[in-house]
């Protein structure tokens, strides 16, 4: 026969019951931590440029020419550790849905345009 039939280097159990999904997920995260903390650094500086008028989760991600799947996270780490907040505003989408506004929390009491 030929090469294609030959055994894999390790035997993995047909059942792990998760350990090697767990396992992996642990090494993804870990791998995408200094990415993930360098874009919510851009985030934040994009943010402080928009000043009182802030940004949507979808404006910011186009601002920084990323994907909203990739933004409301990293959205979500700057709410939570209180360096953005959303206004109260909303704002029309592309898709024209309506959008939560966020800014930078030292533009929050500010008159909003």
């Amino acid at each position: 026969m030929s090469d294609y039939y030959q055994d894999p280097p390790q035997n993995l159990p047909l059942f792990d019951h998760g350990q090697h999904a767990k396992a992996t997920k642990a090494e993804a995260y870990t791998a995408a931590q200094p990415k993930q903390q360098a874009r919510k650094q851009l985030a934040l500086i994009v943010l402080r440029k928009a000043e009182r008028r802030g940004h949507t989760r979808e404006s910011l991600g186009d601002a920084m020419n990323l994907r909203v799947q990739s933004i409301c996270s990293i959205a979500l780490d700057l709410l939570r550790d209180g360096l953005a907040v959303e206004t109260g505003d909303r704002r029309k989408t592309s898709t024209g849905s309506s959008a939560a506004v966020i800014v930078a929390t030292e533009f929050a009491g500010s008159d909003r345009q």
